[in-house]
Formats: structure tokens, C-alpha cells, sequence
């Protein structure tokens, strides 16, 4: 039997509302996705050190929720050899700091997106993130942010 084509997309985001509507413009882009919804960053590290797990193809990892945050988040799944540490880790926060942006990448996240005002740009942001051609991006396009920095 051939491989399953979805790609696996994990949302760990402690506000319900931001999560829904993530996954809306997920699934707008009409490819055949499987898409999981987390509360928070350990149920994203429990799910992900569960035996046999499938690898997620792309993390959106908020970075301020209850418990663990999501910079220990990365570090752990950047640390340990689970379903999840070879996935396209998505940093999505309001947080627009540089200092944030710059913590988050040397930890691991490979791309950072301050989180859009507008569903409209939430569509460009998705859009953006999951047809990028990873391999050619430069750091400076690796950050998604609405306005100026």
C-alpha cells in the first residue's frame, strides 16, 4: 500500500477561537490535510512521545499558554528524537518582539508568524507557510508579520 498523501498538521494553541480559525484557512487550501488540535504544549509533547506516532509535517506552536510555554516546547521537541522534532515548527504569537523572534529561531522554530488581525491575512499567512519551498528560504523570510517590525 502507498503512503498516506496528507500532510500532518498540528495546532497547539491554548485559545480555542485562534485554533478554529487556523483551521479553516488550513483547510481552504483544498489539500488533503490531517489536522489536530492541542490545547497546550504538553498535550502537543505527550501526544508526539507516544509510541509509533505518525510525524506531524508542520507545527503552528503558540508561545504563551498555561503550563508549559512554548519555548520549552521547541527545546523539547528539538531535543528528543520524537514524531514531532523533524516537523516544520511554526512559531504563532502576538508577541512581534525581536527578541521573541530571535529566542524562538536559536531554539529550533523554523519560521515565526506574529498572529494576523484579519482572516484575510490569516489565508496569506497559511498560504504562505505551506507552499514555501523551505530549502530556499533566507532567514529574513521567515517571519511573517502584518505592519512593521
Amino acid at each position: 500500500m502507498g503512503e498516506d498523501p496528507k500532510k500532518i498538521i498540528c495546532l497547539a494553541d491554548d485559545d480555542e477561537d485562534d485554533r478554529m480559525l487556523l483551521h479553516e484557512a488550513l483547510l481552504e487550501l483544498a489539500e488533503p490535510l490531517s489536522i489536530l488540535e492541542l490545547c497546550s504544549a504538553q498535550q502537543l509533547i505527550d501526544h508526539f512521545s507516544k509510541p509509533g506516532q505518525k510525524p506531524a509535517d508542520f507545527i503552528f506552536l503558540d508561545l504563551y499558554m498555561p503550563g508549559m510555554d512554548g519555548f520549552e516546547c521547541i527545546e523539547r521537541l528539538r531535543s528528543t528524537a520524537m514524531a514531532g522534532s523533524n516537523a516544520k515548527l511554526i512559531v504563532y504569537s502576538i508577541d512581534s518582539s525581536r527578541e521573541t523572534m530571535q529566542k524562538a529561531f536559536s531554539l529550533g522554530a523554523d519560521f515565526y508568524a506574529v498572529k494576523p488581525s484579519s482572516y484575510g491575512d490569516l489565508r496569506s499567512l497559511v498560504q504562505r507557510v505551506m507552499q514555501a519551498c523551505w530549502e530556499d528560504l533566507e532567514s529574513g523570510q521567515r517571519i511573517f508579520h502584518i505592519g512593521r517590525l
